[in-house]
Order: C-alpha cells, then structure tokens, then sequence
C-alpha cells in the first residue's frame, strides 16, 4: 500500500469524485464487497487480510495479501472467496478461525464485511457481527472522504481493470451483460491464438466477457521471463523474449515493460474462466518453474507438450480423482474440444518459432499432433506426466 498517510491529500470535490462515489455507495448494503475494500479496511483497521480461493480437493491457495502500511498489523484475518458459481450466482466469502471453516450464511452482498467482522471478532454474537459488519462500510466511508487524494488512484484502477477483465479477481457482481453460447464460442474461436494485446481490446469493448472468457499465456509469461534469466544463452527463451519484445535481435531493456504490460504482445489462448482457474499453470507456481526450466534448456518439444499438460483442468491429470465441481457432462465436452485446442496451440507455436533457426520443424508439428492424437497427455506412464504430477502436487 504506498502512499503517506500523514499528507492532506487535498483534492477538490471534483477531482475526487471516483472516492465521493465509492464512499456513497459502499454504505448502501445492497453494494457488494471488493478486494479494494478489503485493501481499505486492512489499511483502516490496522488487520493484515489474508484471501485463499478452495480448489475442488479442499486445498486452499492464496490470491491475494493486504497489509496495512503506516503501523504494524494488530491481528490477521483469512478470508476464503468463492466464485461465482450456481450455488453463489455473486460469488461468496467465508472465514478461516483456527484453521476452520466459519461459513457466513445469508448475507447476501454484504458477506465480505460479515466475514471480516466475524475474522476480527470470532467470539462476538451474531447481533453484534452484524452491527460491526455495518460499522465496516462506514469506517470505508469516512476513510475516503478523509483521504480522498489516497484512494482516488486506486479506485480508477479498480475501474480501468473492470473494464479490460470484465471485474475484479473477486468482484461481487456478475457481468455487465449477458452473453450468448454463440456470442462466447465465436469470441474463443476467432481470437483463440492471437496475441493478448487484441484479447485485451476485444474486453474493453464487450465489457464483462472477461468474466467468462480468460486469456492463458501458454508458456505462461512468468516462465519466459525466467527461463530469460536462467539461461541467456537459451535459444528457445530468446525466441520467446523477442516475441515478447518485438525486437530482434532482443533488447533487453524492453523485458521490463513486456512484464508489465502483461506479455501483449505474446500468443493468448482463450478459455473459459472457470476451466482457467482449475488449470495446472493456473494453480501450481512449481509447474511454472518446470516450464522455465525446460525452456531455458532449449527442450522444445517437452515445453510444448508442459504447455498442452498446464492447460488442462488438474482432474483430467489426476483421472483416478473425482472432481465435484464438475459435473460428468462439461468433463465430457472438456475432454471432446481439448485436443482440437491444443492443435490451436501447436499451429500457433510452428507459425511464430519457425523462422528461428534451429527451433520448430515441421517434424516437431507433425510429432506433436501425433502425441495429442493419441492423448499422451492422459496417460500416466508419459514420463512429462509423471514429473509434472512428482514437481506439481
């Protein structure tokens, strides 16, 4: 959290409207809860927030860390984000107490200051969970009228990310609008493959599908980035990096700005949101390490069949486990487009590496198209299965 507290941060009404507005707004119960106000109330409060998201195995990851930045945390509260599901049409938080579960029940859009109430007081009655739940909103809400100039950026952040991703990480409010099965299927199909930068305008300008469509760097970005810095010499990452770039040969000074612009200009492939957060590369950090490594040793073939393997929904990896979340149907139809989605992946890769002497052949192509025929990443004795499922638990 930068920024100094002890400054006037003065703004006039009208330069500070994004914070009269959120100010207004949050009062009102029937506005749902964000991770900006979760960033709010830690600084406010003086409480470290903690956000895990709960993997279909009843893992829990962790999304996202606040920390208050003018005083030491005087305690921690963990927080547990369900999306958005047929069970939460909103998406949902509950509370982690002494590594247990505390379930926030019909609390509608107001469930995140339940449970960050009931996190920072697990002993209170039910009664006063729900005065101090109510007396969160408005600590919000004096905290950005008081300091209006502090929060002014990072409420047009929070609205410049709704509209390129559609909605925060964990937003509690669906999509701006409804889209058809035709309107998503022709969206995957027409900009599956391309490079991010145009996924990114294609999100700006239908606002919300990013909460149904998500891009996927296959090698994820973080891979390239440091399969770059372990082997500068690798020619497989210097192909990736130039792509990154768009300088050859590479500029170095120009990776910077690739990370931060999110790999633009690297290849994208489209997934729905919901098979994108089960995915390997998704929910194993160790996965993209492997990926990295591979890179860095000039192991096409391995890193494009990693890829293929990061893709997939970690039950299509673990087939001998059952997944709740889905239903025997969508795995049907997961498992039916998959490898005409890897293919994607593979024409894509051979267009943009086979001018890179030395790199992608058309035998290379042909041998992957062949592994993804005969569904090698299915099987459990493919030694790339078995070191993913040993490196990536």
């Amino acid at each position: 959290m930068p920024g100094d507290f002890n400054s006037k941060h003065e703004l006039s009404e009208k330069a500070a409207t994004h914070s009269l507005s959120q100010a207004k707004n949050i009062r009102n119960p029937e506005t749902g809860g964000t991770s900006f106000d979760i960033r709010v109330l830690s600084e406010t409060t003086g409480t470290k927030v903690v956000t895990l998201e709960q993997d279909s195995y009843g893992k829990f990851t962790k999304m996202q860390e606040f920390n208050p930045s003018t005083r030491a945390a005087s305690q921690t509260v963990t927080l547990i984000y369900r999306p958005e599901s047929a069970q939460y049409p909103d998406g949902h938080y509950d509370v982690l107490i002494n590594n247990q579960t505390v379930n926030i029940v019909n609390k509608g859009k107001s469930c995140l200051f339940h449970a960050l109430a009931r996190g920072m007081r697990p002993g209170a009655s039910e009664e006063e969970i729900t005065s101090a739940a109510d007396d969160l909103r408005n600590v919000e809400a004096d905290a950005l009228l008081r300091h209006p100039g502090q929060w002014e950026p990072f409420i047009k952040r929070k609205e410049w990310t709704e509209a390129i991703r559609g909605g925060d990480w964990f937003m509690m409010k669906g999509a701006s609008r409804n889209f058809t099965e035709e309107e998503i299927t022709k969206t995957i199909e027409e900009l599956n493959g391309s490079i991010y930068k145009d996924w990114r305008k294609c999100m700006i300008q239908n606002k919300g599908i990013g909460q149904i469509i998500h891009g996927d760097h296959q090698p994820p970005g973080y891979s390239i980035w440091r399969a770059g810095e372990l082997n500068q010499n690798s020619k497989l990452a210097t192909a990736w990096l130039e792509l990154a770039t768009k300088s050859s040969p590479l500029d170095y000074s120009l990776i910077e700005k690739a990370k931060r612009n999110h790999g633009c200009e690297l290849p994208v492939f489209l997934v729905l949101a919901d098979k994108h957060r089960k995915s390997i590369s998704t929910t194993s950090k160790d996965f993209r390490v492997l990926v990295a490594e591979t890179i860095s040793k000039d192991d096409v073939l391995s890193t494009l069949k990693l890829a293929v393997l990061g893709a997939m929904p970690r039950c299509m990896l673990d087939n001998n486990q059952s997944n709740n979340n889905l239903q025997s149907g969508e795995m049907n139809r997961i498992s039916d487009s998959f490898p005409k989605d890897c293919k994607k992946m593979v024409d894509t890769w051979f267009n943009r590496l086979e001018s890179k002497p030395g790199l992608m052949t058309l035998e290379m192509k042909r041998g992957m198209y062949e592994w993804i025929n005969q569904k090698k990443y299915e099987d459990q004795n493919d030694h790339l299965v078995k070191k993913l499922k040993t490196r990536c638990q």
